[in-house]
């Protein structure tokens, strides 16, 4: 298939966008306690109903990024973690992607693992190889034996995750790292940072072999306009070839709930400006980690998904985004019925 031509930013009509929805100033903490407590009675109210028949999954339909917390007696977190979520196992999150009719799911290392991929691996195999690949999370002294055991469990890349106080690698062994999955297995790199700050690692990223990808539309920790440095220097990278980004976590940088006005105006563009570029990750469990309220009024994913559908305004783009980009990006054979994307 033949690469649609990007709009640059260069070009005029690349800022002629419509002014974000739900623009109005961030809810009171009054407001949001009154919206916790709507939300309680929803999921009381969900509980209560009968569970109905799931329809089959849509072929191909990709969940771009999920974490999975099992049973911590079976799987220990490190004991320098800095998050302690609960209990969420794979089984949950199959409830919900069944209930989504999603096909595919891509599982991305949680940082409060370390470099232990068991959980990771465990998950992978309930969900099974034709429907999972997993991103691991690997250190620079990881041996060429336990990269093929990965690579072997699902994997197709590892991840960096560089925001505080999660961060387990320096950045300058990234490179070292980048280069060595790429060459002994031909796997991406995925990567979480503030992308405010992607400017000053924008020469960094782009020594790094294979493809990039990163999470939660760019991760921007903070308001940011169309010009911003950070922003202008994603969409270098985009350009270049070099970078992909999830459509996923509006949550972790907007607490605007439930529309997310600031990460809809980022992801309008990026569809706008590169579709190609693009997947969709629900970020099951979605837990934010440092704001309790925060994490008990987020939507759910079903919402998210319906986020995509106004984002993307069209059918097409949206399963392109959902079943091709994520086939050609995560190595899943594309769908019977859709031939693969070319890059």
């Amino acid at each position: 298939m033949v690469k649609t031509p990007l709009i640059l930013p260069s070009d005029p009509s690349f800022y002629e966008l419509p002014p974000p929805p739900g623009s109005e100033p961030p809810p009171s903490f009054q407001a949001r306690l009154s919206s916790l407590r709507d939300a309680e009675e929803d999921e009381q109210h969900e509980e209560d109903r009968e569970p109905e028949d799931t329809a089959p999954p849509r072929p191909g339909t990709c969940d771009s990024h999920i974490q999975v917390f099992p049973d911590p007696e079976r799987f220990s977190p490190a004991a320098d973690a800095a998050l302690t979520p609960g209990e969420h196992p794979v089984a949950d999150y199959v409830r919900t992607r069944d209930r989504l009719r999603l096909d595919r799911t891509v599982v991305v290392q949680s940082c409060i693992y370390g470099t232990n991929h068991d959980a990771l691996l465990d998950a992978l195999e309930h969900l099974g190889a034709d429907r999972s690949r997993g991103v691991a999370a690997v250190g620079s002294d990881v041996s060429d034996a336990e990269l093929r055991d990965l690579n072997a469990g699902g994997c197709v890349a590892t991840h960096f995750q560089m925001r505080e106080p999660w961060r387990r690698i320096d950045w300058n062994d990234t490179g070292r790292i980048a280069a060595r999955v790429h060459d002994l297995l031909n796997w991406n790199v995925g990567l979480q940072m503030d992308g405010r700050f992607l400017m000053e690692v924008e020469d960094r990223i782009r020594s790094w072999p294979g493809r990039v990808v990163l999470d939660h539309i760019g991760c921007f920790l903070g308001p940011v306009s169309d010009r911003d440095p950070g922003f202008r220097a994603l969409l270098r990278l985009i350009d270049a070839d070099k970078v992909w980004v999830t459509l996923s976590g509006p949550e972790e940088s907007d607490p605007q709930h439930p529309r997310y006005p600031h990460a809809e105006r980022l992801a309008r563009m990026l569809i706008r400006f590169a579709p190609e570029r693009l997947v969709w990750g629900s970020n099951w469990p979605r837990l934010v980690g440092t704001d309790p309220i925060r994490d008990r009024l987020r939507p759910p994913e079903g919402q998210l998904l319906a986020l995509l559908d106004q984002w993307c305004e069209d059918e097409g783009l949206r399963d392109r985004i959902l079943i091709d980009n994520a086939a050609e990006l995560w190595r899943f054979p594309a769908p019977e019925g859709r031939s693969s994307v070319a890059g």
